[in-house]
């Protein structure tokens, strides 16, 4: 899906403009704007735009996977580009709109609050920077900190029982592809069986109907990796594959979600309740 102008879309959401907001008042950053998600459809819209010298950009539109953003929204980590126009890894439906905006170095985060994912937020520069992890990272805490909800309630929620131990999101993902990567390395009938429970008890609870789309357990196996940001050559290595055949793998889960990205696939698994 290329990059299209938008009609005027719905009310803004608050904890983007928050994030902008945040964002906006880091003094070495030139803009900072969002990334609405729209989870019927699995598309985006550009929008919050703080800085802005050419408003080339506001109220594109494009699919959950594509550029910069949407390769966010469908991983749910933050990443960034040195130099926009030239960065590996991210399609580049929206390179004209970024260079109206003069912009070279990027970088955008994902906001959820309260479990559900409300878009990315974007911190630019105007000339190419290497961002660093621990820049990220504290890019991170100060969206965190904007977008946390009040208090609603004056007592404090009654402490979990000693049986149960809670994970973030991200926690369960890195664990859910650990236990894909151990499924992968046994032979053993029962352990794998065991590890497919395991790994299906870190899955979305919403998700009530079976997956429309059924992935073998090799193509899940693969998925799982990607999704927490590995890349091929360490996929392979941790189910013992080479790296054409992780891509064969890859395209085929790719095929049967009806994406043309890894991270659109990534998005579609976590939609359809095939992973965390």
């Amino acid at each position: 899906m290329a990059a299209v102008p938008a009609v005027p879309g719905p009310a803004a959401s608050p904890p983007l403009a928050s994030a902008v907001r945040a964002l906006a008042e880091v003094e070495t950053l030139d803009m900072a704007f969002a990334a609405s998600l729209d989870a019927r459809d699995g598309t985006f819209r550009l929008g919050h735009m703080s800085g802005a010298r050419a408003g080339s950009m506001d109220g594109l539109v494009t699919a959950v996977g594509q550029g910069l953003g949407g390769k966010v929204l469908a991983v749910e980590r933050p990443l960034a580009v040195a130099d926009y126009a030239r960065a590996p890894g991210i399609t580049h439906q929206f390179d004209q709109a970024v260079s109206a905006e003069g912009l070279r170095a990027v970088f955008a985060l994902p906001v959820r609050v309260d479990g559900t994912l409300h878009g990315a937020v974007y911190g630019a520069m105007r000339r190419p920077v290497e961002f660093g992890e621990r820049f990220l990272a504290r890019m991170a805490a100060t969206v965190r900190a904007a977008v946390r909800p009040a208090p609603s309630r004056p007592h404090a929620a009654p402490e979990p029982d000693g049986c149960d131990v809670l994970l973030s999101r991200e926690e369960a993902r890195e664990l859910h592809a650990v236990l894909r990567s151990a499924r992968a390395g046994t032979t053993d009938p029962a352990a794998r069986s065991r590890l497919d429970v395991l790994a299906s008890r870190l899955h979305q609870p919403g998700v009530a109907s079976p997956p429309a789309v059924h992935l073998s357990a090799r193509e899940l196996d693969v998925l799982a990796l990607v999704a927490v940001g590995h890349a091929n050559g360490e996929v392979g290595a941790r189910l013992g594959l080479t790296v054409e055949t992780v891509k064969s793998y890859l395209k085929s889960a790719m095929a049967k979600l009806g994406s043309r990205t890894r991270g659109e696939a990534v998005h579609r698994a976590r939609a359809g309740g095939l992973l965390p």
